[in-house]
Order: structure tokens, then sequence, then C-alpha cells
């Protein structure tokens, strides 16, 4: 019987370290399995904060091309409403043919272009030109429509009407500066 007991013990003990084996096994593979994990998870955060600041990043450049887009356009039509530099005589041809459409007779006294004296800054000039305009009442009032109706950033200024009694021609004068914002 002490045999028998002596194999039973040795069996129980057996069971028990085999038991204690497989719970310290299970502890070392769940160990493992926790920094795995923990590691998969620092690795999936890392990957979403990226893919976030690309994202944002993005957004940001996208706003960012929208906006200058934006300006882009904004200074197309600012340039179409000014009078550009270089195309002043063209201006003035526009304003003559305009009175040779009424029939207004007008003339250009002074011309003066004011350009920025600063060159390191690209700043608007002012256009300032004088004139006298002959013709009914009519027709230098529709005239004066029309120019102020130019698609350009202008003002006519000093508007002085007077009667004209010359033997020659029986109508109005008309007197004004015209103000012109240029490029």
């Amino acid at each position: 019987m002490s045999i028998l007991k002596n194999k039973m013990k040795s069996n129980t003990i057996q069971k028990i370290i085999f038991s204690v084996l497989i719970i310290v096994a299970i502890l070392v593979f769940n160990i493992f399995v926790m920094i795995t994990a923990n590691n998969q998870i620092d690795k999936i955060v890392e990957v979403r904060k990226e893919i976030i600041t690309e994202s944002a990043t993005a957004t940001n450049l996208s706003d960012t091309k929208r906006k200058i887009e934006e300006l882009k356009v904004v200074d197309s039509r600012l340039n179409n409403i000014l009078i550009e530099k270089g195309k002043i005589v063209n201006f003035i041809s526009l304003i003559e043919e305009t009175s040779n459409d009424l029939g207004v007779d007008i003339q250009i006294f002074e011309v003066d272009f004011n350009d920025s004296s600063d060159d390191k800054v690209k700043v608007l000039g002012e256009l300032e030109m004088d004139f006298q305009i002959l013709g009914s009442w009519q027709q230098i009032t529709t005239f004066l429509q029309r120019v102020e109706s130019l698609p350009y950033v202008i003002n006519i200024e000093s508007l002085r009407f007077s009667i004209n009694n010359s033997p020659d021609s029986i109508g109005w004068n008309a007197n004004f500066t015209l103000k012109g914002v240029t490029n």
C-alpha cells in the first residue's frame, strides 16, 4: 500500500506540477498577447494620428488653394475695372467714340497721369482729365451717363454747365474733370 500511496502522491504531484505549468504557460501567453496587443494599439493610435494630421493638412491646403483661386478671381475683377496704365490712349478713344455716337463736340484740355512715387510697392495710380463738351442738354446728360456707366472706377468731378451763345452753335457747354483709377 505504501507503494500505491507513493505512486498516487507522485501522480498528484505530477498533476499539480503539470497544472501549475499550464497556468504559467497561459499567464505567459496572456502577458505576451497583452504586450503585443498594446504595441498594436499604440501603432494603431499612431497611424490614426498620422491620418488625422494628413487629413487636416490636406483640408488646410485645399482651403488655401480655394482662397488663392478666390483671390485670383477678385484680382481679375479688380484689374478689369481699372484703367490699364498702358491703355490710357484706348480709354481716351473710348470716350471720344462715345461723344461721336451722341453727336457731342468734345475737347480734351489736359491729361495728367499720377503714378505712385514708391517703386517698391505697386500702388494704384490716378488719371485726371479735363474736358469741355458742346451739345444739347439731352446730348450732354446722355454723354455723362454713358461715361459714368463705363466699366471702370471713375468719377466725374468739377462739373460746370453754361449756355453757349456763340453764333456758330447754340446749346450747352459742360466743363468737367474726370478722374480714373489706374493699375
